[in-house]
């Protein structure tokens, strides 16, 4: 059983993990900063993937780097008159800390660029040796992208339209869009020996000598956001084609879309418009946050919006409440057992053809719905759906849901269950509500629940008791 994933670089579906086993390589974080939303996408998509692929069977090595060095990282330590070291780390610790709150477990292998300069410098002089790359003899060293004739096929673009992404110093450059591998010591600056003095490597070169340390056969899988297509990843592809042509760098590039602010549009450090996931985990929860990255194909770009958030929080919600009536199932009905089959199949078919997460998700909520329409029809049925809700639990713990995060409260003999913690005294009127019901006083009973719903929230009467949500 393979994998499809639409690769960037040829346009064309492509079959990987055939052999049971993925090597999946992502571009992490350069630690200058919290990470925002935004930032979260590939952590979060990729770890799904994992998790998936993983819960099939497949052996998957899950490589994402920690950028350690470079000149926003140089420039904050200057800014607030503290190391580089000091910045990295951090930053380092607010990345993980972050993942945690979203529920993102940490890759298999994190490497930094300043563990791998030997790996680095080797592989720059690769290039130099097979003519892609030159040292002018100022310290520098670049990469001679006329020596590369199929530089701009992933980013498709021609050499001639390129902007130049690197300025050096006049006159050091053989051409305008040849790019640093290798940058020579500034005073303060970090540095490490090299063949061509002190220095530093360039941003890309990293990446290219990572792959080739963690995943020797080369990457199934290189992920990124559409952003990094040009310069990063194209000028990747040149290093490690022009080192070793015979060796096979990447077989698919996975780039995925930007999250933008529905209202203004992009978001971005640079332009101070964005929100950190510290933030955007208070205000809406992991789950949401996580239903709402899911239900976008990764390849797409995605909106922000508080509406948009809020939305995806009661629709998982609701999947959350079906699953806790069913979840206590202590038969299996003939229609359990369609379902949860029908699940498991619809799910792996939309993963296994480019990762689509958005298909999984909607066969999760349409089987759900005929599962809740049959409940809404027959009450008693909410015993029958043993299978559905072992499938239903096993395809939302695979995708990194929080099954746990729902409370349950007693109040005055009353089990409510909700996920989102209620003002003070709204508890106590969803139990006086309850107890109305039982004694049949309707009058008050309609009362409180209007009073609820006029406050924004909503009671979802369950024979196992009530279920508080937001409107």
């Amino acid at each position: 059983m393979s994998v499809r994933i639409r690769d960037t670089l040829s346009g064309r579906l492509v079959e990987v993990g055939e052999s049971g086993s993925v090597g999946l390589y992502v571009c992490g974080p350069t630690v200058y900063n919290h990470i925002h939303i935004g930032n979260a996408r590939a952590p979060l998509f990729w770890d799904v993937v994992t998790r998936y692929l993983r819960s099939r069977g497949y052996g998957v090595t899950f490589v994402q780097n920690i950028t350690d060095v470079e000149d926003k990282i140089i420039n904050k330590a200057n800014e607030e008159g503290v190391s580089w070291q000091e910045i990295v780390d951090r930053y380092t610790d607010s990345f993980h800390e972050r993942l945690e709150l979203l529920g993102v477990s940490l890759p298999d292998v994190e490497p930094r660029a300043t563990e791998h300069i030997p790996e680095m410098i080797s592989l720059i002089q690769d290039l130099i040796r097979g003519g892609h790359a030159y040292a002018p003899g100022n310290g520098d060293v670049y990469y001679r992208v006329e020596s590369f004739p199929a530089y701009g096929q992933l980013s498709r673009q021609r050499p001639d339209e390129m902007r130049e992404t690197e300025k050096a110093q006049t006159g050091f450059k053989e051409s305008p869009l040849d790019f640093a591998l290798w940058k020579a010591s500034k005073p303060g600056e970090p540095s490490w020996e090299s063949p061509w003095g002190a220095g530093r490597p360039g941003w890309h070169i990293e990446c290219s000598a990572m792959v080739e340390k963690h995943l020797p056969d080369g990457a199934d899988i290189h992920g990124g956001g559409t952003d990094l297509r040009f310069p990063h990843h194209e000028n990747e592809l040149a290093q490690s084609a022009g080192a070793h042509p015979d060796h096979e760098f990447v077989r698919a590039w996975a780039h995925h879309g930007m999250v933008n602010f529905a209202e203004t549009g992009k978001m971005a450090k640079s332009l101070g418009n964005i929100l950190d996931v510290k933030d955007a985990v208070e205000r809406h929860g992991s789950n949401a946050l996580r239903m709402w990255l899911l239900q976008s194909h990764y390849s797409q770009p995605i909106d922000y919006s508080e509406a948009i958030l809020e939305e995806k929080r009661r629709s998982y919600e609701r999947l959350q409440h079906l699953l806790s009536r069913i979840s206590g199932s202590a038969s299996s009905s003939e229609l359990d057992e369609n379902l949860a089959r029908e699940l498991r199949e619809r799910v792996d078919r939309a993963m296994l053809d480019d990762l689509n997460t958005p298909e999984a998700v909607a066969a999760v909520f349409e089987l759900s719905g005929r599962a809740g329409a049959e409940i809404s029809a027959r009450p008693g049925a909410a015993q029958e759906f043993g299978k559905l809700a072992e499938a239903l639990a096993e395809t939302l713990t695979t995708f990194g849901f929080d099954l746990a995060e729902e409370s349950v409260a007693e109040v005055n003999g009353v089990s409510i269950r909700y996920t989102e913690e209620p003002e003070a005294g709204v508890l106590d009127r969803v139990a006086q509500r309850e107890g109305a019901r039982r004694s049949k006083d309707w009058p008050l009973a309609d009362k409180l629940r209007d009073e609820l719903k006029a406050e924004g929230w909503i009671v979802e009467d369950t024979p196992e008791g009530p279920v508080l949500s937001r409107r």
